[in-house]
């Protein structure tokens, strides 16, 4: 519903933050602050910002986010939707492997959710003219979510095999990578382990104008526990909230 308001609209700007805590505090770093353009229903640009650039209560987030003061590198990405996939243009992007932005695209988190498998009801005690959606995934759907997430995040920092010098120096070298390539390999395998005995739970909460049909705001909490641990506060949340605003 919220996306087929969106086709009626040519642009729209946001503003979100991203965290996540363990324990109740953020890890080092990965609090982000962001804000960004749509433009022609298919290119989205995205900029971070710091916590003083933000210009209203409502683009903070949630409380987790405002008590955070760890905050993110500076960066940028442009994204562009060709063939129903979301490219990333990179001569429009900041170089590096770890740039958070393109994850945030809030287009890419809407058209998702539509497809993935859910429970949808409604908060009472909405504002007037607004409806709040409140939307769990499915524990399977909310495993294989997160499953797909940290699989593109390990194959973007596999070290490379390939080596085109001779000689000692490059022997060395390619022993070296060897060496990080095992390392990886074994970080992957218990990651993976990890997520097997992982409970998962992700909510999403998505504000429409009833009027129009758009997204206001959209907020989302992943919670991931292990059942088996004996100390809870290993229990990792990913809190992410986003504002819409000056449709056009």
């Amino acid at each position: 519903m919220a996306l087929a308001g969106m086709a009626g609209s040519d642009g729209v700007s946001f503003e979100g933050g991203a965290a996540l805590l363990q324990g109740g505090k953020a890890f080092p770093g990965s609090t982000i602050y962001y804000g960004g353009h749509v433009k022609d229903h298919k290119k989205v640009s995205l900029f971070t910002l710091l916590p003083d650039e933000r210009p209203s209560p409502a683009a903070a987030g949630t409380e987790a986010l405002k008590q955070q003061e760890t905050i993110a590198p500076a960066y940028y990405s442009q994204l562009e939707k060709r063939e129903g996939k979301w490219q990333l243009l990179n001569n429009k992007t900041s170089a590096g492997e770890n740039n958070p932005l393109p994850a945030l695209n809030p287009l890419r988190q809407l058209e998702e959710l539509e497809r993935m498998d859910k429970k949808v009801s409604e908060e009472t005690g909405a504002a007037s003219g607004t409806r709040v959606l409140r939307i769990e995934l499915t524990a399977a759907q909310a495993h294989e979510q997160l499953a797909a997430e940290l699989e593109q995040e390990m194959q973007a920092l596999r070290p490379g095999r390939g080596f085109s010098d001779a000689g000692a120096a490059a022997g060395r070298k390619q022993q070296a990578t060897e060496a990080m390539v095992a390392l990886w390999e074994k970080r992957n395998s218990e990651m993976k382990l990890r997520l097997e005995q992982a409970e998962i739970k992700t909510v999403y909460h998505l504000t429409v104008d009833t009027r129009h049909s758009l997204p206001k705001r959209l907020a989302w909490t992943r919670v991931v526990s292990y059942p088996g641990a004996a100390n809870r506060s290993a229990d990792e949340t990913y809190v992410m909230e986003v504002s819409f605003y000056g449709y056009r």
